[in-house]
């Protein structure tokens, strides 16, 4: 016979069991809810929240794209430039935002790849994001004033040997692409030159473009206008290939330093734990985009290359990129303290 105390430590078995098959049901049932929710998304406006300056080259590959999903899915996709702490404040915003795929992030590799590198920032650049796509690359140039008498990649090696510590370079700010870009080229040629920040891009073209610099990296849809004038001088592509916009600049790797290869990728990422249903449908929409001729021409107007990675290719090679940059954060003493 079953003792009092027996029948008791049973029936507690018993409601702890029915309490954990209630929960668990409960899960279930929620999660059917969620997944039945996102097979329906979006049902209203999306944010868009973009932790990049508004009208630099990345924040319009971001407009780009958004415009066009707005149209694909029909619904609203409301861009919202979050700049605050370097961009820190926009991606953390994204990354406790509920997963329920109306809040997204349009970043690039300095927001994932270099900033958490270069400070502490509040998010985990891997961890706290789900990859959604690549859309692209913005073609970054090589340049120097037209007053230094250099032509070439070999050429600008050459006189920086020759006037070591003298050069300078004009950036947007410490960790910037214009930065990184540059502090590539320094180790992968063995110089050494003098980093003059500015407090953006286009101030630093600027800055080139009056002689207050010798040199630059910098973005072609950026500086475009002032190499066509005459008042910059482009003498290498820092990406793997040339770009169409100046087909017969050659790539700084065919130049004169092999392996060079920088480039600055633009994405759409959401908060971890975004449903299946929404990254699926917004990555293939992504794919339909950048074979849209309308979209390539928009793209290819304002200097911006298309590349697309689907979500695991993009998470793969957002982990590589965010090591890479590391090497060169630490390397090139970027870290603050």
């Amino acid at each position: 016979m079953q003792t009092c105390e027996t029948r008791m430590r049973l029936g507690g078995r018993h409601r702890a069991a029915r309490n954990a098959a209630a929960a668990m049901l409960a899960a279930a049932l929620a999660l059917g809810a969620r997944s039945a929710d996102a097979q329906g998304w979006p049902t209203h406006a999306v944010t868009v929240v973009t932790p990049l300056a508004a009208g630099s080259a990345a924040d319009v590959a971001i407009r780009v794209v958004t415009d066009r999903l707005s149209e694909s899915l029909g619904q609203s996709m409301i861009v919202d430039n979050q700049t605050g702490a370097s961009g820190a404040i926009g991606a953390d915003r994204v990354a406790r935002a509920a997963p329920d795929g109306y809040t997204l992030c349009g970043c690039n590799n300095t927001i994932l790849g270099v900033l958490p590198n270069v400070r502490k920032v509040p998010y985990d650049p891997v961890a706290s994001f789900r990859p959604i796509g690549m859309v692209a690359v913005l073609p970054t140039l090589l340049l120097v004033n037209p007053n230094l008498p250099v032509h070439d990649v070999k050429e600008l090696i050459a006189y920086v040997k020759a006037h070591p510590g003298k050069v300078t370079y004009s950036t947007g700010g410490v960790g910037s692409p214009q930065h990184i870009a540059m502090a590539m080229f320094e180790s992968a040629a063995g110089l050494q030159m003098r980093h003059i920040p500015y407090k953006g891009a286009s101030q630093a073209a600027v800055g080139l473009a009056a002689g207050e610099v010798d040199a630059m990296f910098c973005a072609v849809g950026t500086v475009l206008p002032l190499t066509k004038s005459g008042k910059l001088r482009a003498i290498a592509v820092a990406g793997a290939q040339r770009t169409p916009l100046l087909p017969e600049l050659p790539t700084v790797a065919e130049a004169g330093v092999p392996g060079y290869d920088y480039a600055s990728w633009i994405g759409l990422v959401a908060p971890k734990g975004v449903p299946d249903a929404v990254v699926d449908k917004v990555s293939t929409q992504l794919r339909a985009l950048l074979q849209d001729p309308a979209t390539l021409k928009r793209f290819a107007d304002q200097g911006i290359d298309p590349m697309f990675m689907g979500p695991e290719e993009m998470a793969r090679y957002m982990a590589q990129d965010y090591q890479r940059m590391a090497k060169v954060v630490h390397e090139s003493h970027m870290v603050e303290q």
